[in-house]
């Protein structure tokens, strides 16, 4: 009886030890996993930041004033290309389904 008892408390600790070890390994695969996760996050801020630093610097807001805004600085000139071919007119009875109001009360 006392055999028994004992082999039965051997067999206890192994399957507690087996549970923890597997339970271990997990955890580690876990916090890896994590690991990697906070490097990307991290780099995806880094990169966040440096397009925060252009977005705000002069040579962007210069860049933009000239491209999509068409200024220049003082003292120099202005260039407007006009084409050469008209652009055709919409036919009278067609709407165009884009207009902002249209948009609004859909």
């Amino acid at each position: 009886m006392v055999i028994g008892f004992t082999v039965l408390i051997v067999v206890y600790f192994l399957f507690t030890f087996a549970g923890n070890a597997i339970k271990g390994h997990q955890l580690n695969q876990q916090e890896s996993q994590l690991n990697q996760e906070i490097v990307g996050i991290q780099d995806k801020y880094q990169r966040l930041q440096a397009l925060e630093q252009y977005l705000n610097s002069d040579e962007y807001v210069e860049q933009v004033a000239r491209e999509q805004l068409g200024l220049v600085m003082p003292g120099e000139t202005g260039i407007v290309a006009v084409p050469t071919q008209p652009s055709p007119t919409p036919a009278p009875d067609a709407s165009d389904p884009n207009l902002w109001w249209e948009v609004l009360v859909q």
